[in-house]
């Protein structure tokens, strides 16, 4: 045996003809589509929840200030803790479509801060947008995290306020058009 062989030969145990032969190629094809299936349906599972995310957030934003948990209260079937983790995704969809994330459990898991422990070592910065906004104009830097809650804050604002103005763009028009 060759100094290389270790890289280029047969590996122990990788031997075919100790293999079981596969009862038909149709049965190896199924197998691949079940699991294929499986996963697009964690991804769908992901996306969906960044979907519900998005939705939440919009209502909350809507209802102001203390109305949220009522609301989520009167009407979801489901926490207030679990549209917290819905936002919390969708908020975080560009940085969780860069992980490995396997389900919706995993994605909360590495959106939280850690164990109990560690919270009390190193207590969780404010990731209220409108904080770490402040932050910002006042010169403070922030983490990967911060800039990416800040700026998915930012493009939110944004759309909002352009939303805004191209409706009373739209009644002005109507008023001029009125005046006729």
């Amino acid at each position: 045996m060759g100094r290389f062989d270790s890289l280029t030969g047969k590996r122990p145990g990788s031997q075919r003809e100790n293999l079981p032969t596969s009862k038909s190629d149709q049965t190896v094809r199924r197998i691949i589509e079940l699991h294929e299936s499986v996963l697009g349906g964690m991804k769908n599972v992901l996306q969906n929840a960044m979907v519900l995310g998005e939705e939440l957030l919009r209502i909350k934003e809507d209802l102001g200030h203390g109305n949220w948990i009522p609301w989520v209260e009167q009407n979801l079937p489901f926490s207030e803790r679990s549209a917290r983790n819905y936002i919390s995704i969708f908020k975080n969809r560009e940085l969780l479509n860069r992980q490995p994330i396997a389900d919706l459990k995993s994605a909360i898991k590495f959106l939280s801060d850690g164990t109990q422990e560690e919270k009390e070592i190193n207590p969780k910065e404010n990731q209220d947008p409108k904080v770490l906004y402040k932050r910002f104009h006042h010169g403070e830097k922030l983490n990967q995290k911060e800039k990416f809650i800040l700026k998915e804050f930012l493009v939110i604002e944004k759309e909002k306020i352009l939303s805004k103005a191209k409706q009373k763009v739209t009644e002005i028009e109507n008023e001029i058009q009125s005046l006729k």
